[in-house]
C-alpha cells in the first residue's frame, strides 16, 4: 500500500484552498489526484471518492446547483473521506462489522478530517459538506445530530452517493450488493437516514 505524505498533501490543499474560486478548474484537477492518493491509501476504498463525487454532482445538476455550487460540492465530494486516514489500518480491514468503540473510532473521520482541513478557508463551504455527511434526516446520525433541514445541503447528498457506492461496493465484512437492492436500502431509509427528495432525485439521475 503506497505511503501518504501528509504534509505534503496539507501544502497541496493550501494551495487548492487558494485557487479555487479563481480557478477552479486546476483546483479540482489537483483535489482529484489527492483524493486519488487517499483511496489508494484506505483499503477497499479505491476510487470510492471519484465515484460518490460523480453522484453527487449529478445530483446537484439536477437540482439546478450554480457553477459554484458544484465546484464546491465536487470539492465537499473528494474530501469527504479525508479523515480516514487517520484511522488504523486494521479496523478498516476488519472482515465483521465494526461495534463499540471500533466503530466510535472510525465515526471519528468525519471531524478528524473536518478539523485538518477547518484552516483553510476557502474550503468553508465545501466543508460544510464534509462534516454533515453522516448526520440522519431523523436526527440520529453523527457528530451533531441534526436534523433535516438542518443539516447542509451538500451533506444530504453527499450521504445518499456515498451510501449507495458503499452498498454497491465490496466490503472486507461483506460482498457487494446488487444496484437494484442499492436502491431499494435508499427508499427503505429515506426519511430515516436520507432526505427524501435527495433520494428521489438519485433515483432519477441514476
Amino acid at each position: 500500500m503506497p505511503h501518504i505524505d501528509l504534509e505534503k498533501i496539507i501544502a497541496t490543499l493550501g494551495n487548492v484552498a487558494r485557487i479555487l474560486r479563481d480557478k477552479p478548474d486546476t483546483a479540482l484537477s489537483e483535489l482529484r489526484k489527492i483524493s486519488n492518493q487517499i483511496d489508494q491509501q484506505i483499503p477497499y476504498r479505491d476510487g470510492h471518492s471519484a465515484r460518490v463525487c460523480d453522484y453527487s454532482l449529478k445530483m446537484g445538476n439536477a437540482l439546478g446547483f450554480s457553477d459554484e455550487q458544484l465546484v464546491n460540492l465536487e470539492a465537499a465530494a473528494l474530501l469527504h473521506d479525508f479523515g480516514k486516514i487517520c484511522v488504523e489500518e486494521n479496523l478498516l480491514r476488519k472482515p465483521k462489522s465494526l461495534q463499540g468503540e471500533e466503530r466510535r473510532e472510525v465515526e471519528k473521520h468525519v471531524m478528524r478530517g473536518y478539523h485538518i482541513l477547518s484552516g483553510f478557508v476557502d474550503l468553508d463551504e465545501a466543508l460544510k459538506g464534509v462534516r454533515s455527511h453522516h448526520e440522519h434526516y431523523n436526527g440520529l446520525g453523527y457528530p451533531q445530530g441534526l436534523t433535516d433541514g438542518n443539516i447542509p445541503l451538500y451533506g444530504r447528498i453527499i450521504a445518499v452517493a456515498d451510501a449507495y457506492d458503499a452498498m454497491t461496493s465490496d466490503r472486507p465484512y461483506r460482498k457487494a450488493k446488487s444496484k437494484e437492492a442499492a436502491l431499494e436500502e435508499l427508499k427503505r431509509y429515506s426519511g430515516q437516514q436520507f432526505d427524501p427528495h435527495i433520494v428521489e432525485v438519485f433515483m432519477i439521475v441514476i
